[in-house]
């Protein structure tokens, strides 16, 4: 049985992926989102407690909006051209 979390995403397209995805038109990225009980899978909030996003924050580590929370080698970009 298959355990891994990780995947790889385009935000533009929204196209998921067990494997690499070569010669995907946008950029990829190998998101690693965590374990189901992790933080990083909870919509991101400031410091008052209040949502700033309903993405999770895995998504928003992603696409650069959030600096990465738990180990940043977690996630990478594929080798895809835009």
């Amino acid at each position: 049985m298959n355990t891994s979390q990780i995947f790889y995403l385009c935000p533009t397209c929204f196209e998921v992926s067990e494997s690499e995805m070569g010669g995907h038109r946008h950029r990829v990225i190998r998101v690693d989102p965590g374990e189901p009980d992790d933080e990083r899978r909870k919509p991101a909030m400031d410091e008052a407690g209040r949502l700033t996003s309903r993405a999770p924050r895995w998504f928003l580590e992603a696409i650069g909006s959030l600096p990465p929370r738990h180990t940043p080698s977690a996630l990478s970009l594929s080798g895809a051209t835009r």
